[in-house]
Protein backbone atom coordinates (compact mmCIF):
# COMPACT_ATOMS: atom_id res chain seq x y z
CA UNK A 1 0.00 0.00 0.00
CA UNK A 2 1.38 4.08 -0.80
CA UNK A 3 -0.26 6.78 -0.73
CA UNK A 4 0.90 10.54 -0.15
CA UNK A 5 0.29 13.00 3.05
CA UNK A 6 0.35 16.51 1.83
CA UNK A 7 3.47 18.24 2.95
CA UNK A 8 5.23 15.11 4.01
CA UNK A 9 6.26 13.26 1.42
CA UNK A 10 4.59 9.66 0.66
CA UNK A 11 4.11 6.55 2.96
CA UNK A 12 4.74 3.04 1.87
CA UNK A 13 3.38 -0.13 4.08
CA UNK A 14 4.63 -3.83 4.26
CA UNK A 15 5.92 -6.46 6.12
CA UNK A 16 10.03 -6.55 6.61
CA UNK A 17 10.93 -10.34 4.99
CA UNK A 18 14.52 -9.69 6.37
CA UNK A 19 17.22 -7.19 8.05
CA UNK A 20 16.47 -4.25 8.96
CA UNK A 21 15.31 -0.64 8.15
CA UNK A 22 16.53 2.31 9.66
CA UNK A 23 15.64 5.94 9.91
CA UNK A 24 18.22 7.70 7.47
CA UNK A 25 18.35 4.43 5.48
CA UNK A 26 18.90 4.64 1.65
CA UNK A 27 16.31 2.45 -0.18
CA UNK A 28 15.80 1.31 -3.63
CA UNK A 29 12.55 0.60 -5.33
CA UNK A 30 14.13 -1.79 -8.26
CA UNK A 31 11.23 -2.06 -10.08
CA UNK A 32 11.14 2.21 -10.33
CA UNK A 33 15.00 2.25 -10.62
CA UNK A 34 15.06 4.96 -7.58
CA UNK A 35 16.27 5.47 -4.40
CA UNK A 36 14.92 7.88 -1.89
CA UNK A 37 16.21 7.66 1.85
CA UNK A 38 13.68 7.12 4.94
CA UNK A 39 12.77 10.02 6.61
CA UNK A 40 10.68 8.14 9.57
CA UNK A 41 9.07 4.83 10.27
CA UNK A 42 5.71 4.11 11.99
CA UNK A 43 4.67 0.82 13.63
CA UNK A 44 1.24 0.99 14.67
CA UNK A 45 0.98 4.61 14.69
CA UNK A 46 3.71 5.00 17.09
CA UNK A 47 7.48 6.33 15.87
CA UNK A 48 11.12 3.55 15.62
CA UNK A 49 13.79 4.25 14.97
CA UNK A 50 14.22 1.26 13.00
CA UNK A 51 11.68 -2.34 12.01
CA UNK A 52 13.43 -6.02 11.86
CA UNK A 53 12.39 -8.98 9.88
CA UNK A 54 8.56 -9.92 10.43
CA UNK A 55 7.68 -6.54 11.43
CA UNK A 56 4.45 -4.36 10.23
CA UNK A 57 5.43 -0.59 9.19
CA UNK A 58 5.28 2.35 7.37
CA UNK A 59 8.14 3.93 5.98
CA UNK A 60 7.79 8.09 4.68
CA UNK A 61 10.01 9.01 1.85
CA UNK A 62 10.04 12.64 0.24
CA UNK A 63 9.70 13.40 -3.77
CA UNK A 64 8.02 9.79 -4.12
CA UNK A 65 5.14 9.93 -6.73
CA UNK A 66 2.67 7.42 -5.12
CA UNK A 67 0.70 7.14 -8.34
CA UNK A 68 4.13 4.68 -9.56
CA UNK A 69 3.81 2.76 -6.79
CA UNK A 70 1.62 -0.44 -6.60
CA UNK A 71 3.08 -3.84 -5.13
CA UNK A 72 6.68 -4.16 -4.95
CA UNK A 73 10.09 -4.86 -3.38
CA UNK A 74 11.45 -2.08 -1.35
CA UNK A 75 15.33 -2.88 -0.77
CA UNK A 76 18.82 -1.97 -0.11
CA UNK A 77 20.32 -0.28 -2.74
CA UNK A 78 21.55 -3.13 -5.42
CA UNK A 79 20.72 -5.84 -3.48
CA UNK A 80 18.17 -7.60 -6.30
CA UNK A 81 18.54 -8.12 -9.32
CA UNK A 82 16.17 -8.28 -12.20
CA UNK A 83 16.07 -12.12 -13.84
CA UNK A 84 15.11 -12.54 -17.48
CA UNK A 85 15.91 -16.00 -16.07
CA UNK A 86 17.82 -18.69 -13.90
CA UNK A 87 19.84 -21.86 -13.22
CA UNK A 88 18.10 -23.86 -10.46
CA UNK A 89 18.84 -26.63 -8.69
CA UNK A 90 14.84 -28.19 -7.97
CA UNK A 91 13.54 -31.32 -6.50
CA UNK A 92 10.07 -32.79 -7.42
CA UNK A 93 7.17 -32.26 -5.00
CA UNK A 94 6.02 -35.82 -4.23
CA UNK A 95 2.33 -35.10 -3.98
CA UNK A 96 2.38 -33.57 -7.73
CA UNK A 97 1.52 -36.33 -9.78
CA UNK A 98 1.11 -34.97 -13.28
CA UNK A 99 4.12 -35.38 -15.82
CA UNK A 100 5.98 -31.93 -16.43
CA UNK A 101 8.25 -31.90 -19.59
CA UNK A 102 11.13 -30.04 -20.30
CA UNK A 103 10.59 -27.05 -22.94
CA UNK A 104 6.53 -26.78 -21.24
CA UNK A 105 5.45 -23.81 -19.91
CA UNK A 106 4.82 -23.33 -16.11
CA UNK A 107 4.12 -20.90 -13.35
CA UNK A 108 7.83 -19.81 -11.59
CA UNK A 109 7.34 -18.01 -8.12
CA UNK A 110 10.17 -15.92 -6.91
CA UNK A 111 9.26 -13.99 -3.53
CA UNK A 112 6.22 -12.27 -4.32
CA UNK A 113 6.52 -12.62 -7.95
CA UNK A 114 5.07 -15.16 -9.89
CA UNK A 115 5.95 -15.12 -13.90
CA UNK A 116 5.32 -17.69 -16.61
CA UNK A 117 8.65 -19.59 -17.62
CA UNK A 118 9.69 -21.92 -19.80
CA UNK A 119 11.67 -24.51 -18.36
CA UNK A 120 14.75 -27.23 -19.19
CA UNK A 121 15.26 -30.18 -16.77
CA UNK A 122 18.85 -31.59 -16.56
CA UNK A 123 21.51 -33.34 -14.85
CA UNK A 124 19.75 -35.48 -13.01
CA UNK A 125 21.81 -39.03 -13.18
CA UNK A 126 25.51 -36.35 -12.33
CA UNK A 127 23.75 -35.14 -9.64
CA UNK A 128 22.47 -38.12 -7.88
CA UNK A 129 25.60 -38.02 -4.93
CA UNK A 130 24.46 -34.68 -4.46
CA UNK A 131 20.66 -35.77 -3.94
CA UNK A 132 21.69 -38.63 -1.41
CA UNK A 133 23.73 -36.00 0.71
CA UNK A 134 20.72 -33.54 1.13
CA UNK A 135 18.04 -36.14 1.79
CA UNK A 136 15.62 -34.34 4.29
CA UNK A 137 17.56 -31.74 4.08
CA UNK A 138 16.69 -28.06 2.44
CA UNK A 139 18.11 -27.16 -0.62
CA UNK A 140 21.75 -24.69 0.44
CA UNK A 141 22.89 -22.30 -1.66
CA UNK A 142 24.85 -23.78 -5.10
CA UNK A 143 27.08 -22.96 -7.57
CA UNK A 144 26.45 -24.11 -11.18
CA UNK A 145 29.39 -25.27 -12.63
CA UNK A 146 29.43 -24.17 -16.32
CA UNK A 147 32.51 -26.16 -17.52
CA UNK A 148 30.80 -29.54 -17.20
CA UNK A 149 28.16 -31.02 -19.32
CA UNK A 150 25.16 -31.95 -18.35
CA UNK A 151 22.81 -34.94 -19.53
CA UNK A 152 18.81 -33.42 -20.67
CA UNK A 153 16.54 -34.42 -18.99
CA UNK A 154 13.12 -34.90 -20.83
CA UNK A 155 10.83 -34.42 -17.68
CA UNK A 156 10.61 -33.08 -14.18
CA UNK A 157 12.16 -36.86 -12.07
CA UNK A 158 10.45 -38.33 -9.17
CA UNK A 159 13.01 -39.79 -6.58
CA UNK A 160 12.83 -42.65 -4.35
CA UNK A 161 13.61 -46.44 -3.50
CA UNK A 162 11.95 -47.77 -6.56
CA UNK A 163 13.20 -44.84 -8.58
CA UNK A 164 16.96 -45.66 -8.04
CA UNK A 165 17.15 -43.07 -5.04
CA UNK A 166 16.42 -39.55 -4.32
CA UNK A 167 16.57 -36.96 -6.99
CA UNK A 168 17.96 -33.72 -7.85
CA UNK A 169 18.22 -31.86 -11.22
CA UNK A 170 19.11 -28.50 -12.86
CA UNK A 171 16.31 -26.34 -14.02
CA UNK A 172 17.06 -23.63 -16.47
CA UNK A 173 14.07 -21.41 -17.03
CA UNK A 174 13.21 -18.02 -19.21
CA UNK A 175 10.65 -15.96 -18.12
CA UNK A 176 8.37 -14.57 -20.44
CA UNK A 177 8.51 -10.98 -18.36
CA UNK A 178 11.64 -10.33 -15.76
CA UNK A 179 11.32 -10.74 -12.48
CA UNK A 180 13.72 -9.23 -9.13
CA UNK A 181 15.17 -11.65 -7.12
CA UNK A 182 18.11 -11.47 -4.40
CA UNK A 183 20.98 -14.30 -5.06
CA UNK A 184 20.53 -17.15 -4.08
CA UNK A 185 16.39 -16.91 -4.13
CA UNK A 186 14.18 -20.01 -2.96
CA UNK A 187 11.70 -20.75 -6.38
CA UNK A 188 8.60 -22.77 -6.70
CA UNK A 189 7.40 -24.38 -9.79
CA UNK A 190 3.64 -24.69 -10.36
CA UNK A 191 1.11 -25.58 -12.69
CA UNK A 192 -1.56 -23.11 -11.86
CA UNK A 193 -3.09 -23.52 -15.07
CA UNK A 194 -4.84 -26.48 -13.91
CA UNK A 195 -7.98 -26.97 -13.13
CA UNK A 196 -8.51 -26.48 -9.75
CA UNK A 197 -11.84 -28.39 -8.64
CA UNK A 198 -9.24 -31.25 -9.26
CA UNK A 199 -8.33 -32.90 -5.79
CA UNK A 200 -4.39 -32.79 -7.22
CA UNK A 201 -1.35 -31.16 -5.71
CA UNK A 202 -0.63 -28.08 -8.33
CA UNK A 203 2.85 -27.39 -6.78
CA UNK A 204 5.52 -29.23 -9.19
CA UNK A 205 8.53 -28.68 -7.72
CA UNK A 206 10.77 -25.99 -5.42
CA UNK A 207 14.22 -25.48 -5.10
CA UNK A 208 17.12 -22.11 -5.07
CA UNK A 209 18.39 -20.17 -7.66
CA UNK A 210 22.13 -20.96 -8.16
CA UNK A 211 22.66 -18.62 -11.30
CA UNK A 212 20.54 -15.43 -12.58
CA UNK A 213 20.12 -14.83 -16.12
CA UNK A 214 20.49 -11.63 -17.53
CA UNK A 215 18.87 -10.35 -20.96
CA UNK A 216 23.11 -11.20 -22.49
CA UNK A 217 22.68 -14.41 -21.02
CA UNK A 218 20.00 -15.66 -23.01
CA UNK A 219 21.47 -14.57 -25.73
CA UNK A 220 24.19 -17.13 -25.20
CA UNK A 221 22.53 -19.85 -23.56
CA UNK A 222 25.39 -22.45 -25.20
CA UNK A 223 27.49 -21.20 -22.27
CA UNK A 224 24.94 -24.25 -20.89
CA UNK A 225 26.24 -27.76 -22.42
CA UNK A 226 23.19 -29.57 -21.85
CA UNK A 227 23.81 -32.69 -24.14
CA UNK A 228 21.20 -35.08 -25.46
CA UNK A 229 22.55 -38.63 -26.78
CA UNK A 230 21.84 -40.42 -29.85
CA UNK A 231 23.24 -43.41 -31.74
CA UNK A 232 24.11 -44.17 -35.42
CA UNK A 233 24.57 -47.26 -36.75
CA UNK A 234 26.86 -49.14 -39.48
CA UNK A 235 27.23 -52.67 -40.67
CA UNK A 236 31.07 -54.70 -41.23
CA UNK A 237 30.81 -55.01 -45.06
CA UNK A 238 34.44 -57.04 -44.94
CA UNK A 239 36.45 -57.88 -42.05
CA UNK A 240 40.09 -57.56 -43.19
CA UNK A 241 42.04 -59.36 -40.16
CA UNK A 242 41.27 -59.52 -36.23
CA UNK A 243 41.41 -55.65 -35.76
CA UNK A 244 40.79 -53.95 -39.20
CA UNK A 245 37.21 -53.91 -40.86
CA UNK A 246 35.36 -52.38 -43.34
CA UNK A 247 31.97 -50.66 -42.95
CA UNK A 248 29.04 -49.25 -44.90
CA UNK A 249 25.95 -47.74 -44.34
CA UNK A 250 26.97 -44.96 -41.91
CA UNK A 251 27.02 -41.81 -44.38
CA UNK A 252 26.39 -41.54 -48.15
CA UNK A 253 29.33 -41.58 -50.71
CA UNK A 254 28.29 -37.66 -51.40
CA UNK A 255 28.73 -37.24 -47.48
CA UNK A 256 32.07 -35.46 -45.67
CA UNK A 257 33.66 -38.34 -44.20
CA UNK A 258 36.24 -36.15 -42.27
CA UNK A 259 33.33 -35.65 -40.05
CA UNK A 260 33.40 -39.14 -38.72
CA UNK A 261 37.36 -39.52 -38.58
CA UNK A 262 38.41 -40.38 -35.24
CA UNK A 263 35.38 -40.71 -33.92
CA UNK A 264 34.78 -44.31 -31.62
CA UNK A 265 32.37 -47.53 -32.82
CA UNK A 266 31.86 -50.08 -30.46
CA UNK A 267 30.46 -54.03 -31.12
CA UNK A 268 27.69 -55.33 -28.55
CA UNK A 269 29.92 -56.39 -26.34
CA UNK A 270 31.35 -53.08 -25.80
CA UNK A 271 34.51 -53.20 -28.02
CA UNK A 272 36.22 -50.45 -28.86
CA UNK A 273 36.66 -49.51 -32.29
CA UNK A 274 38.14 -46.10 -33.89
CA UNK A 275 37.43 -44.38 -37.59
CA UNK A 276 40.62 -44.50 -39.19
CA UNK A 277 39.62 -43.72 -42.99
CA UNK A 278 37.29 -43.78 -45.68
CA UNK A 279 37.82 -46.68 -47.37
CA UNK A 280 36.44 -46.44 -51.55
CA UNK A 281 34.46 -43.82 -53.11
CA UNK A 282 30.94 -45.63 -52.12
CA UNK A 283 30.83 -43.94 -48.16
CA UNK A 284 32.53 -47.05 -46.77
CA UNK A 285 34.80 -46.41 -44.15
CA UNK A 286 37.92 -48.38 -42.32
CA UNK A 287 37.86 -49.15 -38.57
CA UNK A 288 40.66 -50.64 -36.16
CA UNK A 289 40.52 -51.73 -32.71
CA UNK A 290 43.43 -51.51 -31.03
CA UNK A 291 42.93 -53.20 -27.82
CA UNK A 292 41.50 -56.30 -30.57
CA UNK A 293 37.63 -57.28 -29.59
CA UNK A 294 35.89 -60.12 -26.96
CA UNK A 295 34.77 -61.71 -29.82
CA UNK A 296 35.65 -62.77 -33.57
CA UNK A 297 34.25 -59.89 -35.90
CA UNK A 298 31.78 -61.18 -38.39
CA UNK A 299 30.40 -59.39 -41.68
CA UNK A 300 27.31 -58.33 -41.49
CA UNK A 301 27.32 -57.48 -37.77
CA UNK A 302 26.28 -54.17 -36.19
CA UNK A 303 28.67 -51.26 -34.54
CA UNK A 304 27.00 -48.49 -33.05
CA UNK A 305 28.12 -44.68 -33.12
CA UNK A 306 26.85 -43.05 -30.19
CA UNK A 307 27.09 -39.10 -29.82
CA UNK A 308 25.95 -36.24 -27.91
CA UNK A 309 23.79 -33.04 -29.58
CA UNK A 310 24.41 -30.29 -27.40
CA UNK A 311 21.12 -28.43 -27.12
CA UNK A 312 21.84 -25.11 -26.54
CA UNK A 313 24.33 -25.02 -29.67
CA UNK A 314 24.13 -22.31 -32.17
CA UNK A 315 22.62 -24.24 -34.96
CA UNK A 316 25.74 -24.94 -36.84
CA UNK A 317 26.99 -26.19 -34.27
CA UNK A 318 24.05 -28.91 -33.87
CA UNK A 319 25.34 -30.32 -37.09
CA UNK A 320 28.95 -31.30 -35.58
CA UNK A 321 29.13 -35.15 -34.48
CA UNK A 322 30.52 -34.90 -31.03
CA UNK A 323 31.85 -37.76 -28.33
CA UNK A 324 32.36 -38.18 -25.35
Amino acid sequence: HCFPIKGKGTVMTGTVMSGTVSVGDTIELPDLSMERKVKSIQMFRRSVDNASQGDRCAVLVKDLNAKLVERGLVVSPNSVKKLYGAVALVRKVKYFQRPCHSNSKIHITIGHSTVVGTVTFFGGDELKGTAKALVGKQIPPVEFDTSKDWKYDDELRAGGKSLGGPMLQWALIVFETPCMSQDASMVIGSRLDLDINIKSCRIAFYGRIATALDADDLENLSTYKVFKTKERECVIDRVTDERNVIVKNLLSKESDMTRVIGLKVYTKDRSEGRIESSFGKTGKLKVYFPDGVNNALKKGEILRLPLKRYVFAPQEEKKKLVQE
